[in-house]
Order: structure tokens, then sequence, then C-alpha cells
């Protein structure tokens, strides 16, 4: 049986795949910039150049209707917002060999198909194409392309849209298609690829996002949306990425695309003028989902914590042209998920807990370690949580448990040390049996002969000798830290 971890974020390739250039800011923006700041290397892949799309602000008279112009100004929008996230590894697809050209594709340039609005409230392909069009082009073809980059990049992990494309976009749609496609055909081979997620929206995130009531909407002058176009997540979210200490230059890749948004506060609008909040969650479902139940692993933070990988690596040689002299560490033998399929380690048959990397491991050390920690505080708890100060208010006697209120902040900070150096709950649980072991001890009489009781039949007494069980119990099921992801 092969150890596994979560993928650390020096060891981290991940691809994004987009069909037109503001996507990236709106939908994934956060996560790219987040995972860039972290040290993996993200890669995005954008389908088209966004010739169809229509134009807002000064430069409208100029652009507007005019596909070769728009394309080569939004160009330039998707590199100034690239900057901002702090992402230097970009292409088109089937633009030279970065895109996925070589002797057997031929370079070529898929264009942005447009689209329409369709009798239930999400887009659909417009009537009129132009012949490069990318929802009008084979999935296969697209897919081909991406295979090639893929086997540049050598991802772990890539990411997409989900089925419906965000709002039924038809290139999103085909970009979908496309990468699913992509990830089957490298199925099995070195190039293979670990995760795929889609980059979904939860219906409740949907309706909050285009709430109008939100405070400071009134203050933007946009629009209240009739109806909301989000096409909801059908799958459990398998990754809900808080953003919020990237926020800024997420809002700011997004203005970069100033032909396209524009971005007021904590709100954005497109070119038909409704409002929704720049979002500071990003949600992703998990390719492997099986549906309807059970999710395929527990809800995490982050993207890469998605992502198991054995222990065992080994170094390969960066692809050229990546930005990346050093060798990047790759797992040895990993079968990965085609179209997302959950990772085991080895092959597949035997599945392991998680120890996420950059932590130690769980061994002899860190058991002796969890064990020190609650006898300290046990004795210290115990000989403290007695202590308290009384005063007359209106007649009444007024007890403040202070000493009780110190024994239980010590567990609290004691548990938490342990939690999240070792992230397991194991150790934070063993180290909260060791307290409620000496407290115990300490209730005996003939344990100091001649002494009074350490803890007595006093309900502080008996808060202290449950109430670190119960405070461990919170713990495991809220810090960050604990929430590894698990395969089942």
């Amino acid at each position: 049986m092969s150890a596994t971890q979560t993928l650390p974020a020096a060891q981290a390739r991940v691809l994004f795949v987009h069909a037109h250039p503001d996507d990236e800011s709106i939908m994934t923006g956060g996560t790219m910039a987040a995972l860039a700041a972290s040290g993996a290397h993200v890669a995005l892949v954008t389908a088209t150049r966004g010739e169809g799309g229509e134009v807002i602000g000064e430069l409208q008279e100029r652009l507007e209707g005019n596909r070769a112009e728009l394309a080569a100004h939004r160009e330039q929008e998707l590199a100034q917002a690239l900057e901002i996230l702090g992402v230097s590894d970009h292409a088109f697809l089937g633009d030279g060999e970065r895109g996925g050209a070589d002797e057997r594709l031929p370079s070529r340039r898929f264009e942005d198909s447009g689209m329409a609005w369709g009798p239930d409230g999400h887009a659909v392909a417009p009537d009129d194409m132009v012949p490069e069009a990318l929802c009008a082009a084979p999935v296969s073809e697209a897919a081909g392309y991406l295979v090639n980059v893929i086997r540049r990049v050598r991802p772990q992990l890539v990411i997409t849209y989900s089925s419906g494309g965000g709002y039924g976009h038809p290139d999103h749609v085909r970009m979908h298609e496309a990468t699913v496609a992509a990830c089957q055909r490298v199925e099995g081979t070195a190039d293979e690829v670990a995760t795929l997620l889609f980059f979904d929206t939860p219906a409740d995130a949907a309706a909050d996002a285009f709430d109008p009531q939100a405070p400071g909407f009134e203050l933007t002058g946009f629009a209240a949306a009739e109806s909301i176009p989000t096409i909801a997540a059908e799958a459990p979210i398998a990754v809900a990425q808080d953003v919020d200490a990237v926020i800024g230059a997420k809002s700011l890749a997004m203005a970069a695309h100033r032909t396209q948004i524009t971005v007021a506060g904590q709100f954005f609008a497109l070119s038909n003028g409704i409002g929704q909040k720049v979002m500071d969650v990003e949600c992703y479902t998990d390719a492997s989902y099986p549906g309807p139940e059970p999710a395929p692993y527990a809800l995490v933070d982050n993207v890469l914590d998605a992502v198991i990988m054995p222990v065992e690596t080994h170094a390969y040689p960066a692809p050229d042209g990546s930005g990346t002299d050093d060798a990047i560490a790759s797992t040895a033998s990993a079968p990965g998920a085609a179209a997302g399929a959950a990772t085991a380690a080895g092959t597949g048959a035997a599945k392991a807990d998680t120890e996420p990397a950059g932590r130690p491991r769980t061994g002899a050390a860190a058991i002796i370690h969890a064990i020190l920690v609650g006898l300290l505080i046990g004795v210290l708890g115990s000989f403290q949580h007695l202590n308290a100060t009384a005063w007359e208010l209106g007649g009444q006697q007024i007890i403040a448990p202070w000493g009780l209120a110190l024994a239980l902040a010590l567990s609290t900070a004691g548990m938490w040390h342990i939690a999240a150096l070792y992230r397991s709950t194991s150790l934070m649980v063993l180290c909260a049996a060791i307290i409620c072991m000496v407290s115990f001890l300490f209730t005996q009489q003939g344990l100091l002969p001649g002494a009074d009781l350490i803890v007595a039949a006093y309900l502080r007494s008996i808060v202290w000798l449950v109430a670190p069980m119960g405070i461990a119990a919170v713990l495991a099921f809220t810090l960050p830290s604990l929430k590894v992801p698990k395969r089942s």
C-alpha cells in the first residue's frame, strides 16, 4: 500500500481551459491568482480571442462588429489581466506549438461563435456563425490540440467549465466536451491528468450573486436581473475556494477586460448592464462524481487538496518555454482520472488516508508530542479550573469562574496546536483524552495524601472533566487544517 498526500503547491502544475478572454478572470481569476501566489505553475489555454463579443465603453463604435480589430484588442486585455493574476504560461488553442499545433495538427484559429438567448433564459448557438466558429468545430479536433497542450504542461489538475457551460454558452459547452475528451485520450499515458474539476455554481450562490438587495448594489447603477441565467450545479460542490485574500487582483483582472466588463466595487456588469457580485468563493465539482450519492470526497477549500498523489515522486525537466527552469516533481505512477476518475495509489485497489505536504507525518514523535501536551494541560487545568471571583450585585452573589474559562482556553489552544501542526484528528482526540484522563485521576482522594481533592464534586469540575472531548469534537468539524479530502 503506497502512502499518499495532497498536491503541494511547489509541485503543482494546473491547466485552466477557457473559451474567451475574460472568462478566466470572471470564473476562476481568484483561484488562478491564489495558485500563482502559492508557487504553483498555472497555465491557461484560451480557445478564441472573443471576436464575436459585444463591446462597451469608448471603443464601442470602432470595435463593434470589427472581428479582427476586436480580437487584437482583446488579446491585449487578456495579457494585462494575466499579468495582474501572476500567470505567464498562456496560449490560444491551435496557435503554434504552445497552443497544441504539431506535425499532425497544423496551426489554426478557433473563433468566437457568438450566442443568442434561448427561451429558457440560457445561451444558445446563434443562427449565423463564421466558418471558424468554435462550437462548429468537431469535439475531436479541439480535443486533439488540447491533448498536445496537456503533453506540454503536464498538469496534475485541469479546470474547465461544467457541462452546462455556466449559462449555456455554446463555446463553453464545446470546451467542456473537448477537455473531457482530451483527458480521456491521455488516460494511461505518461501525460495522464490526475484530476479534472469543473467550475460550477450552486443555486444559492447564483441567487446571492444576482441579489439586487445586496448592500451597495443600488450605488452601482446596474440593472437588476429579471431571471438568473446561471445553470446551477447538479453534482455536489467538491471545492469551495475562498479567494477573498486575492479579490483585489481578481477585480483588477476583470476590469482589464474594459471592452467587456464594468467593475463597480464588489459588483460588475457585462454588456447587458445587469449587475452581479464579484464572486469571493469559486466553486468546483469533481468530474469523477458518480451521482447521486456519495460525493467523491469531502468538501475542501483548495483545489490542490482535490488532487491525491503518491508520496513517491520523480523529477522531470520542465517543458520548453514554460518559464520554469528547475525540475518539477511529478507523480511516479498515479492512475489518474480521465474525465476526473478518482485517483488511487499503486494499482488503485488500496486507498490510504492523506497527510498534506509540508506537515510532519504522524509517527512516534507526533504521538509523544500529543501526549505531553495533554499531560501538561491536564495538570495545569486541573489545578486552575476551580479558581473564581465572587461579588455582590443587587443582593445576589455573582461568581465568575475565570479559572475554568482559562483552563478551557488552554485546552482549546493545545488541541488547536496539535491539529494545525499534524493535520490529524486522531492526534487531537488523543490529546483531549489525555487531558480528561489526568483530570479524572485528580478526582481520586488518595492521589495526593493529606490534600483536598483537586477536582471535586462542583459543577466547574464536572464541566472540566468532559469539556475537552467536546471541544475536540467541535474542532474536528470546524478547523480548516483538518478538512483533508478522503476518497471513498
